[in-house]
């Protein structure tokens, strides 16, 4: 055990732990769901401070690495707790000046429920126009623009903006679709009918892209609107849903292991089913199980970036942070935009070659600026904009609905960057408020 400080880091994980699962389980009781930074304090814990605990007996047998080829260095291991415990304090400072703030309001600050009876304009033009962004993504995909293994030049090109906001409009639209159904009462035949088309659309794009998150917070965004009317799961869904998801891991990896092979998505498909349903389910199962928890297994990735800092020259000391006010105008004419692409340039430095684009977390990023400052005032900006996000005037509008709804899920999403998080969150408060205008008006009960 040399170079390790047991005692020491046991203590950091501790308090982390206590940082992290305490505050979420306190908003969970006094104000009936967690909030925002709730949910990055209870993905830290599930993402890193977790992982530790299961992987803390195997730094010093060389098991514990990224693509077995690439080792953790038990030197930084106590550095990497110090890292996220920072983290996780500053977050929770920001929300003690916050709640301080706004005290007067602090039963509601949670509160995630529509005021008033929200109905679509006309329901003819917003079914017509969400199968056309769904048959302009599935276009994208099957060109080869998105999806696994999309052309990265054109994705962050001089027109990426074009295709981002397609792409947020997938999910967009069946979001609201899962709105109207639960939350507004829609039950027409036409509704109905294309309500069960989307869904199926969605599924297909899902599958096509060999994109998980796709399905998996599709999920979640078909739940919150589920949940908010009231409804509890049955049983009778969630059996199939727990199976799907079983099969969900094996049948991606087979996916994206027969596109390397074919240029056909259709026969990559068919491939993929078969070597899927003939897998072995006992063996399959365990695999499923070590795939997912692979995915949230992200302390090696921090540890890396903590070690590797003073290598990284990509972005440096946040200067990429002038350019958030004009982050929505198009790279057309601004072409020194910083690019999303910090993911490619790390997996450069640890095992070129390997098509992946990993993340360190948002603490990794952080660190990588220029060390534990660049945590604390990483940190520190994503809790204000989401506590601003928390306590904004207009909630129990429609807007707010689909714009908290979406931020929940990005919240939950540890991995991202804090830069390219909040240049988004522009993009998606433009495109979500006047999607709201657009497509729905409040009926006013008499």
């Amino acid at each position: 055990m040399k170079n390790r400080e047991i005692f020491f880091e046991l203590i950091m994980a501790f308090l982390s732990s206590f940082f992290s699962l305490f505050p979420f389980t306190l908003s969970w009781y006094k104000f009936g769901r967690p909030r925002l930074t709730d949910w990055v304090k209870f993905s830290t814990f599930l993402y890193l401070i977790f992982n530790y605990y299961l992987v803390s007996d195997k730094f010093h047998l060389k098991d514990v690495g990224i693509y077995g080829e690439v080792y953790v260095n038990i030197s930084y291991i106590y550095d990497t707790l110090v890292v996220i415990f920072i983290g996780l304090l500053t977050i929770n400072i920001i929300d003690l000046v916050f709640l301080i703030i706004n005290f007067k309001n602090i039963k509601e600050t949670a509160s995630l429920n529509l005021k008033g009876n929200y109905v679509l304009r006309n329901e003819k033009v917003f079914i017509y126009i969400s199968i056309i962004f769904m048959l302009l993504s599935y276009f994208l995909l099957l060109t080869g623009v998105i999806g696994y293994g999309g052309d990265e030049e054109v994705i962050t090109g001089t027109y990426s903006f074009l295709i981002q906001i397609i792409s947020y409009f997938s999910p967009l639209f069946y979001f609201t679709y899962v709105i109207i159904k639960f939350l507004s009462g829609n039950n027409s035949k036409l509704f109905s009918n294309s309500f069960k088309l989307y869904n199926v659309l969605y599924i297909v794009f899902g599958l096509i892209a060999g994109m998980k998150g796709i399905l998996i917070f599709g999920i979640v965004l078909f739940l919150i609107p589920f949940l908010a009317s009231g409804r509890g799961i049955p049983v009778k869904v969630i059996i199939p849903l727990i199976l799907f998801l079983m099969i969900l891991y094996p049948f991606n990896n087979n996916y994206r292991e027969s596109l390397t092979k074919t240029d056909s998505k259709i026969v990559a498909m068919q491939i993929a089913a078969v070597k899927t349903v003939n897998i072995d389910f006992s063996g399959s199962l365990n695999e499923n199980t070590n795939s997912y928890s692979d995915r949230i297994s992200m302390f090696s990735y921090l540890l890396f970036s903590i070690e590797k800092e003073n290598d990284w020259n990509f972005y440096k000391n946040m200067e990429r942070f002038v350019y958030l006010p004009v982050s929505m105008i198009p790279r057309v004419f601004i072409p020194s935009k910083p690019i999303e692409e910090n993911g490619v340039q790390l997996q450069k430095m640890i095992v070129n070659g390997v098509k992946n684009s990993p993340t360190p977390t948002v603490y990794g990023w952080a660190y990588l600026e220029g060390g534990v400052i660049f945590v604390f005032l990483h940190i520190a900006i994503l809790s204000i904009v989401l506590n601003i996000i928390q306590f904004l005037p207009f909630k129990g509008s429609m807007f707010y609905f689909i714009f908290y709804s979406q931020v929940l899920i990005k919240s939950i999403i540890i991995e991202q960057d804090v830069y390219f998080f909040i240049a988004t969150l522009f993009q998606m408060i433009f495109v979500y408020y006047f999607f709201s205008k657009i497509f729905f008006k409040k009926v006013i009960s008499k």
